[in-house]
C-alpha cells in the first residue's frame, strides 16, 4: 500500500536583509463523513429511499481510494489503479472525525496536492472484497457474503461511491452508503368486517421458508444496483412467534409481540433473488407459513367452538412483487389480514319474480236466449 505524503511549498521572503519565518502549513488527512441511506441493521428500519441518517459512532466501514491525475487532453484525467492511495482501509469514528484507523506509528492518509480522488468503500469491514480494476465499470467485488439465518443477527451489506473529490480547502468527504439486498416484513390485522366477530383470530407464528441469504456480489455503474451470483443457503425466518389477539389497526410484527412501528419489528434481508412458482413438494418456492387460532364465539344463539392452531401456507409467486424478483434497496411489507367473514356469512338474500303458471278454467257454458217479446 502506497501513501502520497504531500509536502506544500512557501516561498521565501527577506526584506531589509533579515529572514522572515516560513510557515509550513501541515497536509490534511483525508477524513469521512458518512451518511447510512435507511439501514435496517444499522440504524433505524423505518426510514425511505433516499433519506439519510448518520452512519452509526460504533461501527467501522472500509475504502479503496484512487488518485486521479491530469490527462494528455482538457478536462481528461487518469486514475492511478496500480497503486492505491487506500487499499481497502478500515475507517473509524475516531473523537468525532471518520478516518483510517491507523496501527502505531503508522502515517495518516493524506490528500494529494493536486487532481482528484475516487472513493469505494463497504461495510462492514468483516466482508472479504476487492477492487475489480478489469471489469466494466470498475468496483467492488463481495466475495462469500453470508448475511445470516436469525432476525436480528444478520448484516446489512452497504456500499458507497464518491468519485473526483478535490481538496482544496481539505474536506471531509461525503458518502452514503446503500443497500444490496432486500429488506422483508409483514403486518398483520384482522380483516373479518362484521363486528361482532371481530377480536376472535389469534396470530401464533409466521414464517418465511426458503429465502437465500448468501452469495457474491459485483458492483455495477449504478451504487448498490450490482448484481448477485452464486445465491445459495435456504434459511428459513420466523418474522413472529407467541399469541397475539389482532386487531383491526394494522401492526408490524416484533419477534414476540405486536409493535406500532417498524422500528422494532422482526424485519430481515435476503439476497435479491426470483421468486419461484409453486411445486408440489414446498421444498424449492419461497412462501409465507402462518399458524393461528381462533376463540370460541356465539352467532345468533349458536355457540361455534374454538378453533386449535390451524397452519396455512401462502406463496409468495404472484402476491405483487414487481417481476417476482426482490430487488436490491428495496423493502418489501406483506400486509397479512385474517378474516373470519368467509367462516360466517351474513345470511342475505337474492328475491326474483317467477312467471304467470297458466291454469284454463272449463265447462263454464252460456245459453242465450232471445228476450224479445214477438207480436202477430
Amino acid at each position: 500500500m502506497k501513501k502520497i505524503l504531500v509536502i506544500a511549498a512557501a516561498a521565501l521572503a527577506f526584506a531589509a536583509c533579515s529572514k522572515t519565518e516560513v510557515l509550513m502549513p501541515e497536509a490534511a488527512s483525508i477524513d469521512f463523513a458518512p451518511n447510512a441511506l435507511s439501514t435496517k441493521a444499522l440504524v433505524l428500519p423505518n426510514g425511505n429511499a433516499g433519506t439519510t441518517q448518520n452512519f452509526p459512532d460504533d461501527q467501522t466501514f472500509n475504502v479503496f481510494a484512487f488518485a486521479d491525475f491530469d490527462g494528455p487532453n482538457a478536462n481528461t484525467y487518469v486514475t492511478n489503479y496500480k497503486t492505491p492511495l487506500m487499499n481497502d482501509v478500515t475507517i473509524g469514528n475516531q473523537n468525532g472525525d471518520w478516518k483510517a484507523i491507523l496501527a502505531p506509528g503508522e502515517d495518516p492518509y493524506l490528500w494529494p496536492a493536486t487532481g482528484t480522488v475516487d472513493f469505494y468503500a463497504y461495510y462492514p469491514s468483516s466482508l472479504t472484497a476487492v477492487f475489480d480494476t478489469l471489469a466494466a465499470p470498475k468496483g467492488i467485488k463481495l466475495n462469500d457474503v453470508v448475511l445470516g439465518s436469525s432476525v436480528g443477527d444478520q448484516i446489512d451489506p452497504l456500499v458507497a461511491s464518491t468519485l473526483a473529490q478535490s481538496a482544496p480547502n481539505k474536506p471531509k468527504v461525503g458518502i452514503v452508503f446503500k443497500h444490496i439486498t432486500s429488506q422483508i416484513a409483514v403486518t398483520a390485522f384482522d380483516a373479518t368486517k362484521t363486528k361482532s366477530l371481530r377480536g376472535k383470530i389469534a396470530l401464533e407464528k409466521v414464517t418465511f421458508k426458503n429465502m437465500k441469504t448468501s452469495g457474491n456480489y459485483t458492483e455495477g455503474s449504478t451504487t448498490g444496483k450490482g448484481t448477485w451470483s452464486s445465491i445459495n443457503t435456504k434459511a428459513d425466518f420466523t418474522s413472529f412467534s407467541g399469541k397475539e389477539v389482532l386487531d383491526t389497526l394494522e401492526s408490524y410484527l416484533s419477534a414476540d409481540q405486536f409493535s406500532s412501528a417498524i422500528n422494532n419489528s422482526a424485519a430481515f434481508v435476503v439476497i435479491p433473488e426470483d421468486i419461484l412458482e409453486v411445486d408440489n413438494t414446498n421444498n424449492t418456492h419461497q412462501y409465507i407459513e402462518v399458524q393461528y387460532s381462533v376463540k370460541s364465539y356465539t352467532v345468533n344463539g349458536l355457540v361455534y367452538p374454538a378453533i386449535p392452531t390451524q397452519t396455512i401456507n401462502i406463496p409468495l409467486f404472484g402476491k405483487g412483487v414487481t417481476g417476482e424478483t426482490l430487488q436490491n434497496g428495496k423493502r418489501y411489507v406483506f400486509h397479512l389480514g385474517l378474516s373470519l367473514d368467509k367462516a360466517n356469512n351474513e345470511i342475505m338474500f337474492a328475491p326474483q319474480v317467477d312467471g304467470w303458471d297458466t291454469e284454463d278454467i272449463n265447462g263454464i257454458t252460456v245459453d242465450v236466449v232471445n228476450n224479445v217479446l214477438m207480436n202477430n
